[in-house]
């Protein structure tokens, strides 16, 4: 990140700082995250990895252990039945008896327990034949023995097969012991391989948390830096904020004051010529008068001596003309009135004080019912409208020219209603004024909002010099006019 700086320079350079700031948290950030999440899953496999081994481990010592007790099994089979030979004695016989009973359920746990590996399966099989052969070698050196057949006992104990077959039960057995403690060898070393593992991830892990507490320390003391700056240069810009904000609003209210006075002399000097204009307007219409009754006796007494044009221009192009600079001098002397009308409300204060609405605008239906009883209209409240802190002159201007303008554009087709409306919205206020009248079309309505302009068939007095409703104005085709207020 470079030490753009959040407060100093222009303000490009402190959003391209900031954006700098964040793109290097988040990279830190979603880097580490990812690494951190890689190496949890990767310590997850791991720990999952060592309780294998684990298991495995502590499963080669259960087998040994079973191995172990089948060859202790098969050595005191081996003393009780020497024992018994030597001295018949039902003690010796009845440890034979219990012990040869266990040896066959313990080698089938042998079985279970590794039946995993191939080796010791056939280990297994291989003890099954033996312990089965020398079973029946040794039953039948106890019956003699049980039947006072010593020296057949004897014979059948000195034969070299059984010897051999007891030999072989040891070796295999010693064989599976040691196949298990090959396994035991090979999975203590991977359970420590494991572990060394589990070390070294868990320390990088650490590492790089380090690192990135100690990127994330820098970057944070370089933001913090830099917030340092920019409060500095906004406690400077506070300081020269109000004289600044005094000067602007100074030349604003000299530049306004000047336009209001400009506005003032042009509408002055306007009114001038066209108070000549009027009243020569007259005095043509007054001279109209005799040079048109000397017309009309020309016509009656000698009409071969009246031209048609000159008739024409006494009955018709002069009148015409007459009233076009009627028409015309009445709509300028509109737009001058309405000139020194803004002139002087842009000179007047405003007070604020708190309004009740509803009383205000029926105030304002008030003073148009007779017009609305000629038009067979009416305007209602629609439920409670909400109050508010504003200009009392001004609002009722508002309102007024609202009302006044739904009743002058009332359609002659339908009875016509007028309805004022209101509700609160988060921190606005919107009022509706909606009428059924003639409406604006599409296309007006942006345009009916700029100062002097009218949309329509033009059949009402009025120089669209009436203040607009607000700042934020909405009208629909339907004639419904909408105000944003907030309080």
């Amino acid at each position: 990140m470079t030490n753009a700086g959040l407060g100093r320079g222009d303000p490009g350079d402190t959003e391209r700082g900031a954006r700098t700031f964040r793109r290097s948290i988040l990279a830190v950030l979603g880097g580490g995250l990812l690494a951190l999440a890689a190496m949890a899953g990767v310590a997850a496999w791991l720990v999952n990895r060592a309780q294998d081994d684990t298991r495995w481990v502590e499963h080669t010592y259960v087998t040994e252990a079973h191995i172990s007790h089948f060859a202790a099994l098969t050595e005191r089979t081996e003393t009780a039945r020497r024992g018994y030979l030597l001295a018949p004695n039902e003690i010796y016989r009845r440890t034979y008896d219990q012990v040869s009973a266990e040896i066959v359920p313990q080698l089938n746990g042998i079985a279970i327990d590794t039946m995993d590996n191939p080796i010791q399966r056939r280990n297994i099989f291989t003890l099954r034949a033996l312990t089965k052969q020398r079973a029946s070698i040794v039953g039948q050196m106890m019956a003699f023995a049980a039947a006072g057949e010593a020296e057949a006992a004897v014979k059948a104990f000195q034969r070299d097969r059984d010897q051999q077959t007891l030999m072989h039960i040891r070796a295999v057995t010693q064989d599976m012991l040691d196949e298990e403690t090959r396994l035991l060898k090979l999975r203590t070393a991977r359970e420590r391989d494991n572990a060394d593992i589990l070390l070294a991830v868990v320390l990088i892990g650490g590492g790089l948390l380090a690192i990135l507490s100690g990127g994330a320390m820098v970057l944070m003391r370089r933001y913090a830096n830099d917030l340092d700056a920019a409060q500095s240069d906004l406690t400077a810009l506070n300081e020269q904020l109000e004289e600044r904000v005094k000067a602007r609003t100074g030349e604003l209210s000299r530049a306004n004051e000047e336009i209001q006075r400009f506005a003032y002399i042009v509408s002055h000097d306007l009114r001038s010529p066209l108070v000549n204009v009027m009243g020569f307007t007259s005095e043509l219409e007054l001279s109209l008068k005799p040079i048109k009754a000397m017309v009309d006796w020309v016509e009656q007494n000698a009409p071969e001596r009246l031209p048609k044009t000159v008739k024409e221009s006494v009955a018709v192009d002069m009148p015409e003309a007459i009233g076009f600079i009627r028409s015309s001098t009445r709509k300028m002397d509109g737009l001058i009135n309405a000139i020194l009308k803004l002139s002087r409300e842009g000179r007047r204060t405003l007070t604020p004080e708190p309004l009740v609405m509803d009383v205000v605008v029926q105030g304002l239906i008030d003073n148009v019912r007779h017009r609305l009883t000629e038009r067979g209209a009416q305007a209602v409240i629609e439920g409670v409208l909400p109050d508010m802190v504003s200009d009392r002159m001004a609002v009722e201007q508002v309102f007024g020219n609202l009302v006044d303008n739904a009743v002058k554009y009332l359609s002659p087709i339908r009875p016509g209603l007028i309805t004022i409306r209101g509700r609160r919205e988060g921190g606005e206020v919107i009022y509706e004024v909606e009428d059924n009248g003639r409406g604006v079309a599409p296309g007006d309505q942006e345009r009916i909002f700029e100062l002097f302009r009218r949309a329509g068939l033009q059949d009402q007095a009025g120089g669209g010099d009436r203040p607009r409703p607000c700042a934020r104005p909405y009208v629909s085709a339907q004639g419904r006019h909408r105000l944003y207020v907030r309080p």
